[in-house]
C-alpha cells in the first residue's frame, strides 16, 4: 500500500528524496525496474516512489503477481497446519517462522526504501505489528496480518490498473510516425514531431491522423470518438477539417497539416491528462499532510499505549497485544489510497467521454458550483443567424423584401448576410451591379435597375434616409431612398441547450447567467428562450471579467463557460472554466475543463459525474475514519482481535477501492443524491 501512497499522493512532486531511477536498475524502494521510452512496447508502471522514472512491463508484474500469490497460498497452508501442531511446539514456531517469513518478506524491502528516501508510512507499521507479534509468541497472528496485507495490496493493484488504463489509453489516441508526401509524390515514414506545417502526408485506412490537418485528396471516414466521445463516423472529402487522434476509415487520405506534432489536438489532450494528477484540490492536499504527520503519531501512541499499560498492571503480552491490534487497525490506506483513486478514476471517466478536466481541484470546483455563467455567441448559439420576422412598412410582401434583402447581401461575406442569402430564393446575378459593403454598417447595390440598400441604423444615418422608430438589430431594406421593411435575426441555439439547462437545475445548480458582447435585443431573446436568471450585455472582454469578479463575491463557486479568444481571461478568473472544444488554443490553455466533442449537452453529464466523484471521495473518507476509530477504541479497550483490526485496515481499504469503481458508472442513484460537501 505504500506504494500507492507514493504513486498517488508523491508522484509529480519532485523532491530530492524521489530523484532515483537515472539509470536502469534498482530504485529506492528495493524493486528492480527497467525504463520503458514511449507507448510502442505497451504499458507500463512507475515505480513506488512515484517519481515516474522506472518502469517495469506489464508480463513482469504478472509473474510477480503469480509469485506472490503462491507464496502468499503457501504461508496460509502453513498457518492451518500449525493449528493441529499444538502438541509439538517446536514443529510449531518453526512452521510459524516459515509463514511469517513467505508473508512478509516483501515488506523489509519496502520499508528499506523508505528509510533510504527518508520516509515513514503504513509499511513500517505493518513490519512493526509482525515483529512485536512475534515477540510476545502470537506467530499465527503476524503470519495472519502479513497475509491479509498482502492480499488486500493485490487487490489495490488490479484496482489502480484498472482505474489508469482510462487514462492510460488516452496516450493511445498519438500516433508518433507519418508518412510524408515527398516531391516526386512517393512517401516516407517519418517520425511525426519531424514533420512541418503545410507539408503533405498521406494517411493510410485504418490509421490514426498523426496531425492535425485538410483533406486535400480522397474520400474516406473517420471515427472521432477517441477525443469527442462520439461514435457517429465524420465523412471526409476534400477541403475537410480533421483532428489527430482520429482513426481514417477504408481508404487512404492526403492531408496538408496546419499544425506541428507537438500542437496537434491529441498531443494536447495527452498533456492535459498527464498534467491533471499534478492538480490537487482541498481534500488531496489534505490527505497528504495527514498521511505525512499521521503514521508517526500513531506509533508513538501505540508504543505509549503497550509501555503504560504494562507498567499499571504488569501484564506486558496483553497490553504489547493492544498495541498491535492499534498498530494493526490504525493504518491510513483506506485514506491513503482511495481519495486519490476517487479523483484518478473519475478524470478517466471524463476523459473517456470527450470531457478534459485539468485535475482533482477543478473537479472540487466544478461539483461545489452552484452558479453557472455562459458566452452567448458561440456558446449558447452556434454563431450563425436565422431569419425569424420580416416586418413590411411598405406593399411589398414579406418574401419580396426578402429576396431584395439577399439581393443587396449577396456578394458579403458577414455572417448575417450569408444568413438573409440563405433563407431567399436563389438570386440571380446578372441583375445586381455596383455592389458596395460598408464596414459594420450594411451593403448597397444595383438591382435589376433599382438601388437597394440594406443594413442597420449606422448605414441609413450615413445615407441620409431617415430611420425609423424600429428594433436596434434589425436590418432595414431600402429601395430607391425609401425604407420598406425590416429583417429581424436571431442567432440560432446550440442543439438541446434547453435541456442543458434544465438538467443543471435539476442537479442542484441555483444561478444560469449570461454574459454577452451583443446587444440588448440579441441578449434578452435568447435569455427568455432558455430560461436563464439574468444577462449583461453591451460588454468588451474585461467588462465580462469585472461582471465575473461581482457574481463570485455574491454567488460563490463559478463555473464558466465560453469558446474563444475573448473569454481566455475570464476562463482563467472563474473557479472552474469550461471551453467549448479544442478549436481555440487561447481558450482551452485557460480553461480547466474542455468539452471535446463542442456540445453543451455533455455539460450537465460532466456535472453530474463530477458531483458523484466528490460524494464517493467524501463518503469514502468518512466510511474509513469512522471504522478506524471505533477498531482503535476497542483495540486500546482490549476487545478487538487481530482479524478485526485487520478488516479496519485491509477489509475498509478494499470497500473504499470497490466503491470509488461506482464514480465511471453510468447510474449511480445513491452516491448521485447524497449530499457530502
Amino acid at each position: 500500500m505504500s506504494e500507492h501512497e507514493h504513486e498517488f499522493e508523491q508522484e509529480h512532486e519532485h523532491e530530492s528524496e524521489h530523484d532515483c531511477c537515472e539509470h536502469e536498475g534498482h530504485c529506492d524502494c528495493g524493486h528492480e525496474h527497467h525504463h520503458d521510452h514511449g507507448h510502442e512496447h505497451g504499458h507500463s508502471h512507475g515505480c513506488a516512489c512515484g517519481c515516474g522514472g522506472c518502469a517495469h512491463d506489464d508480463d513482469d508484474e504478472e509473474e510477480e503477481t503469480k509469485l506472490s500469490l503462491t507464496l502468499l497460498g503457501v504461508s496460509a497452508v502453513l498457518v492451518v497446519v500449525g493449528l493441529f501442531l499444538k502438541a509439538v511446539p517446536m514443529a510449531q514456531m518453526i512452521i510459524g517462522i516459515i509463514a511469517v517469513v513467505l508473508a512478509a518478506y516483501p515488506l523489509v524491502f519496502k520499508v528499506y526504501g523508505d528509510i533510504k528516501g527518508r520516509r515513514f508510512t503504513e509499511i513500517e507499521l505493518m513490519l512493526i505489528s509482525v515483529i512485536a507479534a512475534c515477540c510476545i509468541g502470537e506467530l499465527r497472528d503476524a503470519a495472519l496480518v502479513a497475509i491479509l496485507y498482502r492480499i488486500g495490496e493485490i487487490i489495490e493493484d488490479r484496482a489502480v490498473e484498472n482505474s489508469r488504463k482510462a487514462i492510460d489509453s488516452v496516450a493511445k489516441i498519438q500516433q508518433d510516425y507519418a508518412h510524408l508526401v515527398l516531391d516526386d509524390g512517393t512517401t516516407k515514414k517519418v517520425d511525426a514531431e519531424d514533420v512541418p506545417v503545410g507539408a503533405k502526408i498521406n494517411v493510410l485506412p485504418y490509421e490514426r491522423f498523426p496531425i492535425d490537418g485538410v483533406v486535400e485528396s480522397g474520400i474516406s471516414t473517420a471515427d472521432a470518438s477517441a477525443i469527442t466521445g462520439e461514435s457517429l463516423p465524420i465523412t471526409l472529402g476534400k477541403g475537410v477539417e480533421v483532428k489527430s487522434g482520429m482513426v481514417n476509415g477504408k481508404d487512404s487520405v492526403t492531408v496538408v497539416t496546419t499544425e506541428l506534432f507537438g500542437n496537434s489536438t491529441a498531443s494536447r489532450i495527452v498533456k492535459m491528462v498527464e498534467d491533471a494528477t499534478e492538480k490537487k484540490g482541498n481534500v488531496q492536499k489534505f490527505i497528504t499532510r495527514f498521511a505525512k504527520y499521521y503514521t508517526p503519531v500513531v506509533v508513538i501512541i501505540a508504543v505509549a499505549l503497550a509501555v503504560i499499560g504494562s507498567i499499571a498492571t504488569k501484564d506486558v503480552a496483553s497490553w504489547v497485544k493492544r498495541a498491535l491490534v492499534f498498530l494493526v487497525a490504525s493504518c491510513p490506506c483506506a485514506i491513503v489510497i482511495s481519495i486519490p483513486l476517487g479523483f484518478y478514476t473519475g478524470i478517466g471517466a471524463a476523459a473517456k467521454d470527450g470531457i478534459i478536466v485539468k485535475g482533482s481541484i477543478f473537479i472540487e470546483a466544478f461539483a461545489k458550483a452552484k452558479t453557472f455563467v455562459f458566452d452567448k455567441t458561440g456558446t449558447l448559439t452556434t454563431g450563425n443567424f436565422e431569419v425569424s420576422k420580416i416586418s413590411s412598412m411598405s406593399d411589398f410582401s414579406e418574401e419580396q423584401i426578402l429576396t431584395l434583402a439577399a439581393a443587396a447581401e449577396y456578394y458579403s461575406s458577414h455572417p448575417i448576410a450569408k444568413s438573409i442569402v440563405s433563407a431567399a430564393p436563389q438570386i440571380d446575378e446578372k441583375y445586381l451591379s455596383d455592389f458596395r459593403e460598408v464596414a459594420g454598417g450594411g451593403t448597397s447595390v444595383v438591382f435589376d435597375g433599382k438601388k437597394i440598400l440594406c443594413g442597420g441604423r449606422r448605414l441609413l444615418e450615413t445615407e441620409g434616409i431617415e430611420t425609423p422608430d424600429y428594433t436596434d438589430g434589425d436590418v432595414c431594406v431600402v429601395l430607391d431612398g425609401k425604407i420598406i421593411g425590416t429583417i429581424t435575426l436571431r442567432s440560432a441555439l446550440r442543439k438541446g441547450v434547453e435541456d442543458m439547462v434544465e438538467h443543471l437545475r435539476d442537479q442542484g445548480v441555483e444561478h444560469i447567467i449570461m454574459l454577452t458582447g451583443d446587444n440588448e435585443t440579441a441578449s434578452d431573446e435568447v435569455a427568455k428562450a432558455i430560461n436563464l436568471d439574468e444577462y449583461y450585455c453591451n460588454l468588451l472582454p474585461e467588462e465580462k471579467l469585472s461582471h465575473l469578479e461581482e457574481i463570485k463575491n455574491e454567488y460563490g463557486k463559478v463555473v464558466y463557460v465560453g469558446d474563444g479568444i475573448n473569454d481566455a481571461p475570464v476562463l482563467a478568473s472563474a473557479d472552474a472554466g469550461v471551453a467549448m472544444g479544442l478549436g481555440t488554443q487561447a481558450a482551452s490553455e485557460a480553461a480547466d475543463v474542455i468539452l471535446t466533442n463542442d456540445r453543451l449537452d455533455k455539460l450537465a453529464p460532466a456535472h453530474k459525474l463530477f458531483k458523484r466523484t466528490i460524494n464517493i471521495v467524501h463518503f469514502n473518507l468518512i466510511f474509513a475514519i469512522v471504522i478506524k476509530m471505533i477498531v482503535l477504541i476497542l483495540g486500546a479497550a482490549g476487545y478487538a482481535p487481530v482479524w478485526l483490526a485487520v478488516f479496519a485496515d485491509v477489509g475498509v481499504c478494499v470497500i473504499c477501492i470497490l466503491i470509488s469503481t461506482l464514480i465511471g458508472k453510468a447510474k449511480n442513484s445513491f452516491f448521485d443524491t447524497i449530499h457530502l460537501r
